[in-house]
């Protein structure tokens, strides 16, 4: 079984081993676990902190460093293998970070309470996920048209995480404070195997030149990912504390929370939907205009009708807006070496955003991180997509 698929503007080039017209199912399950896995350190971040807490009595300052360093290691691991993804196995490297978190893992939940050594471990599982999102990103690349194939990866990506969030309460009861570690060992290696339908690598021809920062449309496309990361990491990451703050009951903020992440999966439908169907350029204006007037309703939000319709914005529009990044980044590049460092610089985005976005609300309100998230979704749009229309226009005309 394989999902047909067709590419914007003109055929991407074939490459070695890479159809230019379907991407098989099973590269599109192997790209619906990668993009699951390699969010999760992010998406677990709540109860890694709270089993830190409770399993070794770290303090929160001690928790959020280590969760830094988790992070920080996931966005270096992939600016630095972005280089030369290209020429890599997908299903290999994959298959390498996974064994590394999962390894990472099982070492937190038999750690002893050395600061050090828990942030060493951090580090080590953030590589990890840099290797599995690097490989889904170049896996997925050279597919005939990958901004679909992204859409549906990033919709099964959610269901991986909501499957597993649902799960980790349960390692906690099983295997004590520290029991979450072990749940998501668990998890990875249960999908590890789905990496397989990664047969497939991407690989450039011996005369393709290096992808440069020079290059027409890199710059700009990072700028404006990076920028957009930034602002909703500000915003989302005291999306909890805004539902306090207007005095919504802890069970409801937790089901809208939980909902509105679910939620995502349509706006990777509708990206799937009408990929090939509208052009790049309004497909992304439309999703940051949008991200950006969720972030206003989150930050001035006056109840819980205004906090829900801003927190399912969010998703819906985030993981359309993501999907389309992605798949502006491999028209640009299909060998996924783009793409990757975009991955990178997103995830570094998301962790400077939320202590600038702590800060705000110490000394201004939630107001401020609102306005800081909407500026940062928009704000450097009229300087970048026109350079980045450009960029698209002469990549179509030499595929013609």
């Amino acid at each position: 079984m394989a999902l047909e698929i067709e590419h914007e503007g003109g055929i991407i080039p074939v490459v070695e081993g890479v159809s230019s017209g379907k991407a098989p199912m099973r590269t599109v399950v192997a790209a619906c676990v990668g993009a699951g896995v390699a969010h999760l350190g992010t998406s677990t971040m709540p109860f890694q902190v709270g089993a830190l807490m409770d399993g070794l009595g770290l303090s929160a300052s001690a928790a959020g460093t280590f969760g830094f360093f988790e992070v920080g290691a996931l966005s270096l691991s992939m600016l630095l293998v972005s280089p030369f993804i290209h020429r890599l196995t997908p299903a290999r490297v994959a298959f390498t970070g996974a064994l590394i978190c999962l390894l990472a893992h099982v070492g937190l939940y038999f750690a002893p309470n050395i600061l050090p050594l828990l942030y060493l471990i951090a580090a080590i599982a953030g590589a990890g996920y840099g290797l599995v999102f690097a490989a889904m990103v170049s896996g997925v690349a050279a597919s005939g048209n990958a901004d679909r194939v992204y859409a549906i990866a990033n919709g099964g990506a959610l269901v991986v995480i909501v499957a597993l969030m649902a799960a980790l309460p349960f390692a906690s009861a099983r295997f004590g404070a520290l029991g979450p570690f072990l749940g998501i060992a668990i998890l990875l290696g249960i999908t590890m195997p789905a990496y397989a339908g990664f047969r497939n690598p991407p690989r450039a021809p011996a005369h393709q030149p290096q992808i440069s920062f020079k290059q027409k449309g890199v710059l700009p496309l990072l700028a404006i990912w990076s920028a957009f990361s930034f602002g909703t990491g500000a915003v989302w990451s005291f999306a909890e504390r805004i539902g306090h703050g207007l005095n919504v009951d802890a069970e409801t903020i937790g089901i809208v929370l939980s909902a509105s992440t679910f939620c995502g999966i349509l706006g990777t439908g509708v990206a799937a939907a009408f990929s090939g169907r509208i052009a790049r350029i309004p497909a992304l204006l439309l999703g940051f205009g949008a991200t950006a007037c969720a972030c206003l309703l989150l930050g001035f939000a006056t109840g819980i009708v205004t906090f829900g319709l801003g927190v399912l914005m969010y998703w819906i529009f985030y993981m359309f807006l993501y999907s389309y990044l992605l798949g502006s980044a491999a028209a640009l590049d299909p060998n996924g070496r783009i793409g990757t460092a975009g991955g990178g610089c997103e995830r570094m985005g998301f962790a400077l955003g939320a202590p600038l976005g702590g800060l705000l609300i110490e000394h201004f309100s939630f107001g401020a991180v609102g306005i800081l998230g909407a500026v940062a979704c928009v704000g450097l749009l009229p300087f970048c997509l026109p350079a980045l229309r450009a960029a698209f226009k002469s990549n179509d005309l030499r595929k013609a």
